[in-house]
């Protein structure tokens, strides 16, 4: 299969010229606009919540949560297979 170029110049001008135009107006009219999706609101609701549950934690919690923190970062957080298998059965059975 050959493609032909496209030999017509005036064809690539007319576009070439089109599209600057399109550009301007969107500069002409001034403002940049964001919009958030429900779920980006959602999830940054969701966050700051936890943050703000994290404040009311005692000394204890907050110490045992930054050990593990440190942990994790560190790469030595390690959970037994067991203990994940028994946490999942628990939810699914809703016992334990």
């Amino acid at each position: 299969m050959k493609i032909n170029p496209i030999t017509n110049p005036n064809i690539l001008r007319s576009y070439q010229a089109a599209k600057p135009a399109k550009e301007e107006t969107k500069v002409a009219s001034g403002r940049d606009q964001v919009i958030f999706s429900k779920e980006a609101l959602s999830f940054s609701k969701a966050l700051t919540e936890a943050k703000e549950e994290l404040e009311f934690r005692t000394p204890e919690e907050k110490a045992h949560i930054a050990n593990i923190k440190d942990a994790v970062q560190k790469g030595e957080y390690r959970v037994s297979s067991e203990d994940i298998a028994d946490k999942i059965l628990s939810s699914i059975l809703g016992s334990r």
